[in-house]
């Protein structure tokens, strides 16, 4: 299989890509800068542009089977409430440049959004609410809303995957669709994320389907 990973660059994109790679696949990595070199070289392609570029996107997945999304808006830092430093749009604009790049193309789009967007906002405990509209992650959410409605109506292959909070934990867990019981305070590691997205693009779907996910709730006993 081959794969296009947007945002190749970024802490999660980066394990995307070597999740791939580990399992075989070929990869072209897609990012503003470039990406360092992974081995096996032969399966390894990265391209550096404007993300935002349909034609640049066009071009850069012909011949990819699925295309895979790691774009999230910058922040100066890690806190919540650090000044963003990309576009407020940034997240619809890429959308918008892969549906488009895609067109009528047989690619699967997977994009990595955030659980709690769009409707599911409510569903949130009422102190993440009040976070989120106090924190740069407002920002993130309105940019994931939007870039989700205009995917969920491009008439693409298409799944859209909402996990809890990101950590940096080396520790890879098995997901679960959550989308009826997750909680606002759960986390997973990127890494599980990473090996998810993976397994969408590999089994080729749930398509058209947005799933929340999150860890498994250990048997008790």
């Amino acid at each position: 299989m081959k794969v296009a990973v947007l945002g190749a660059s970024g802490s999660t994109g980066a394990l995307v890509v070597d999740t791939l790679l580990a399992k075989g696949h070929q990869i072209v990595a897609l990012s503003r800068s470039a990406v360092p070199a992974r081995l096996p070289v032969s399966h390894f392609t990265q391209k550096a542009g404007d993300l935002t570029d349909a034609d640049f996107l066009r071009g850069a997945i012909t011949g990819c089977d699925a295309v895979i999304s790691c774009i999230g808006q910058n922040r100066a830092s890690k806190s919540l409430f650090a000044k963003r430093v990309s576009p407020a749009d940034i997240l619809q604009r890429v959308a918008a440049a892969t549906i488009a790049a895609i067109g009528d193309g047989p690619q699967h789009f997977i994009y990595l959004s955030a659980f709690g967007v769009g409707a599911d906002r409510r569903k949130h405990a009422l102190m993440f609410r009040i976070i989120l509209r106090l924190s740069a992650i407002h920002e993130a959410y309105l940019d994931h809303d939007l870039a989700e409605a205009a995917i969920g109506a491009s008439g693409l292959r298409w799944t859209i995957v909402r996990p809890p909070g990101l950590t940096d934990n080396d520790e890879a867990v098995p997901l679960i669709d959550k989308s009826e019981r997750w909680s606002s305070f759960e986390t997973v590691s990127k890494r599980s994320v990473a090996a998810y997205l993976v397994e969408r693009a590999e089994e080729g779907g749930p398509l058209g389907r947005t799933i929340t996910v999150g860890q498994a709730v250990p048997a008790k006993g």
